[in-house]
């Protein structure tokens, strides 16, 4: 026990006179939220997202996946004017938009303007009979309601989640949560022979936006989100 004293003192006192000691300090917090579900960040995560041109308007739902980078579906974008609105309030305009290869109904809009609040990815895909959170604008009105996933089902080059209750018009775009409020799925579309809403789930999001981010889109850090969204920590609007 001595000798392991000495040794200790013996590394202190080593130290040269100009050497700087710093004591331990804490580390910043982490970007994303604790894992608990909070109805007021799914709504600041969660945007509108409004489509005009040739006569077309089309409304859907969109959330955040960088401080100015909203995710959607592929076909609430195809018109010439697509407008993010955040929080009710802030309508911004959009510049890039980037669709998703092979024909995976996502896209991604670059807006000009306030920050978005990026959302969180899960791990992994849910599973039959884990219940959900979705949230988006029926008719225009946001809305954030109770969900559960009711399996799989293969489509085209890929497996999509199946899910309760069918959507509605204005939910195309909107982000299925699980109880820490990870995004696990985009809703894209009804099942009409099933009665169910269909939705890419999270693995498949996760790869587009691996893709996007490579090739330059600003999308937010899958482990330390994105440091420049104003909001983000506080996660209201």
């Amino acid at each position: 026990m001595k000798r392991a004293l000495f040794v200790v003192a013996v590394l202190l006192v080593g130290l040269p006179a100009s050497a700087t000691v710093r004591s331990l300090q804490p580390s910043d917090p982490p970007f994303w939220p604790a894992p608990v579900l909070s109805p007021e960040r799914l709504a600041a995560e969660t945007v509108r997202v409004d489509s005009r041109g040739g006569g077309n308007f089309d409304t859907g739902t969109g959330v955040g996946v960088g401080a100015h980078v909203a995710l959607t579906n592929a076909h609430l974008v195809n018109d010439r004017v697509t407008l993010v609105t955040r929080c009710d309030v802030d309508t911004l305009t959009s510049g890039l938009v980037e669709r998703a290869d092979a024909g995976l109904d996502l896209a991604v809009v670059v807006t000009n303007g306030a920050d978005l609040i990026p959302i969180e990815l899960a791990d992994a895909d849910p599973v039959a009979g884990q219940a959900v959170t979705i949230a988006g604008y029926p008719a225009g009105v946001r809305t954030i309601a109770d969900a559960r996933i009711e399996g799989t089902i293969a489509r085209g080059s890929g497996t999509v989640l199946r899910f309760s209750p069918e959507p509605h018009a204005g939910q195309s775009g909107s982000p299925l949560v699980d109880a820490g409020g990870r995004l696990v799925g985009i809703a894209y579309a009804d099942d009409t022979a099933g009665g169910q809403g269909l939705a890419i789930p999270v693995s498949r999001v996760r790869a587009a936006l691996e893709q996007w981010r490579a090739a330059g889109v600003p999308i937010a850090s899958p482990t330390e989100g994105d440091t420049t969204a104003a909001l983000a920590r506080t996660g209201v609007c």
